[in-house]
């Protein structure tokens, strides 16, 4: 049996790592040879590498594919770039998948929590219905209503902010003194949580798995709490976030998002909330 991992970014490689450490097989499907994120190493041939531009072919699927998990990454943030790799990439993917014989492996579709286009202060969980406002976002959820719509055993993970200790922009930011963004709601993930969410969800059986899964940690917050945890960590002056003329009594921008169907799986996270991950990663 082999899991397909299409997209070996950094998430995508931490996947096929912790598969391979637990004796699986897996191929990955990258669009050009590792270079700064190198794919995992092989473990007794038990891992193999395509090289392969989805937006103009499909990938050579194993027979016994039992699961692949989609974790691509435009080239660039525009809607032609993302209309190209979702809507050509995965048109693709799911030709090759239905080319397999027997039943259609499970697939796992990593999306963004920016299909929710909220951003009143709402709260909202995995049950809302996605109405994006911006063209990559509707470029992601048109990807994952192709792919659940032509695979019974399929879920769309819409992962919130990742972090982690190589994803260190908002931490270099508070302790450069650069922080600009407005502050407003934030869901964020570790990826070490985030990789473990993928895998966890490769094990469930198929009654359990959600068609729709919000990947971000138990704690909705503002960004100016987080930015004040960090620079209390780091030791610099707190961090002034601009609120762009909001007045008090006007709510904080963006959307507080409940992990209500990941918790009901019986996903154990490492790190809870925004304080255990950066804890982790800071002296």
């Amino acid at each position: 049996m082999t899991v397909v991992i299409v997209g070996l970014g950094q998430l995508g490689s931490d996947v096929a790592g912790r598969l391979l450490a637990r004796g699986e097989d897996v191929v990955g499907v990258k669009r050009t040879a590792p270079e700064s994120n190198p794919a995992p190493e092989s473990v007794e041939g038990r891992f193999t590498l395509q090289l392969r531009d989805l937006t103009t072919s499909a990938p050579d699927l194993p027979a016994d594919t039992t699961a692949i998990v989609v974790a691509l990454a435009p080239r660039a943030r525009s809607a032609e770039a993302y209309d190209a790799l979702y809507r050509d990439g995965v048109g693709h993917l799911l030709a090759a998948v239905a080319a397999l014989p027997g039943t259609p492996p499970r697939i796992l579709f990593v999306s963004s929590t920016a299909v929710w286009g909220e951003d009143g202060g709402e709260t909202i969980d995995d049950t809302t219905p996605a109405v994006p406002t911006t063209g990559t976002a509707r470029a992601l959820l048109a990807a994952e209503e192709a792919v659940l719509g032509a695979v019974p055993e399929a879920s769309a993970i819409r992962f919130g902010g990742l972090y982690g200790p190589t994803a260190t922009m908002f931490v270099d930011q508070v302790r450069d003194g650069r922080v600009t963004r407005p502050s407003g709601w934030t869901n964020r993930i570790h990826r070490d949580d985030a990789a473990a969410v993928i895998v966890h969800l490769l094990d469930l059986s198929a009654a359990s798995l959600p068609p729709v899964v919000a990947g971000i940690d138990e704690e909705p917050v503002l960004l100016s709490t987080v930015a004040d945890f960090l620079a209390d960590r780091l030791g610099v002056a707190p961090p002034t976030l601009d609120d762009a003329g909001r007045t008090p009594e006007e709510p904080h921008r963006g959307k507080r998002i409940s992990a209500a169907a990941l918790r009901d799986t019986g996903f154990t996270y490492r790190y809870p909330t925004y304080r255990e991950g950066y804890s982790a990663q800071l002296p």
